[in-house]
């Protein structure tokens, strides 16, 4: 799989978890994760509890991306070994966050029958980008600081998971009763007000 991790793309990231962060709940979309977790089909999960699940699971994520950002906009080329360091850290916080989340959405279920579809490829979404930033840092942990060509090959690492988070994001705001579920989940409350101070 192709990494990217770009100041474009970190922006990108800031920018749509901003907009995850005024819908997040559950809705419908297609199939089960592959090689990961596995949904389970039990009695429909509680739909304040799935909203909050999924926005604990983004939080880190965005929390980083905007730390990584500051980084990288005051001159990360300055310190090289401190910028690894800390593309590390995002990289193995922001997989251990998705990691959980799939398996605690897995283990919830769906919060209704109708957006059963959602909650398996929300799972799956989570899965893969858990997997993806595993394999980011530990590229991340191949490349020399002292290198000359360190920032670019840096540049060429990271998560692309953009076009198919925004599906989802849409998915999730065209239902009126997961809406709402977001609107009333404490994690999805604090998320939001996150991005209030970013200008999202």
């Amino acid at each position: 799989m192709k990494l990217r991790l770009t100041v474009a793309g970190v922006l990108a990231g800031v920018l749509l978890t901003g907009a995850c962060s005024g819908a997040e709940s559950s809705g419908a979309g297609t199939s089960t994760a592959s090689g990961g977790t596995t949904t389970t089909r039990a009695a429909a999960a509680d739909p304040v509890t799935w909203s909050g699940t999924y926005c604990e699971g983004i939080t880190p994520a965005l929390e980083g991306l905007v730390e990584l950002l500051q980084t990288m906009l005051a001159g990360a080329s300055a310190d090289p070994v401190a910028f690894k360091a800390e593309i590390q850290e995002f990289a193995d916080k922001s997989g251990k966050s998705f990691a959980e989340a799939g398996r605690k959405l897995a283990d919830l279920g769906a919060p209704s029958t109708g957006a059963q579809a959602l909650h398996d490829e929300l799972v799956k979404f989570f899965d893969d980008s858990a997997k993806t930033w595993v394999q980011a840092s530990e590229e991340v942990a191949k490349l020399d600081p002292n290198d000359p060509e360190f920032t670019t090959k840096i540049g060429e690492l990271g998560g692309s998971e953009t076009s198919t988070a925004n599906d989802q994001i849409k998915k999730l705001t065209s239902d009126p009763e997961l809406a709402e579920a977001y609107r009333k989940a404490p994690a999805c409350v604090a998320l939001a007000d996150k991005m209030k101070t970013l200008g999202g």
